[in-house]
């Protein structure tokens, strides 16, 4: 029993770490992810806020800016000024 247990956490584990550098990757492409959930779109052209598992990626998208993927990970996010 404790075998399944230590193999599923490994799995998981696992599996996670692949999504989030997929992500990581695609963001360092260019691309919008694959593994994240759309959280939210800014009214400056489209900019998209897609949040993962202990990341943000943000794709911007303004008429008059930037056009470019950025991988947050959440423990940065958390020290923002607003």
């Amino acid at each position: 029993m404790r075998s399944k247990k230590v193999l599923i956490c490994t799995f998981l584990v696992i599996a996670s770490l692949i999504m989030i550098g997929r992500d990581y990757y695609l963001s360092k492409e260019d691309r919008p992810p694959n593994f994240s959930i759309q959280a939210d779109t800014y009214k400056d052209g489209g900019t998209k806020v897609y949040l993962g598992l202990g990341y943000k990626v943000m794709d911007y998208n303004q008429l008059g800016g930037r056009k470019d993927v950025v991988f947050i990970p959440l423990y940065l996010d958390m020290f923002e000024i607003k």
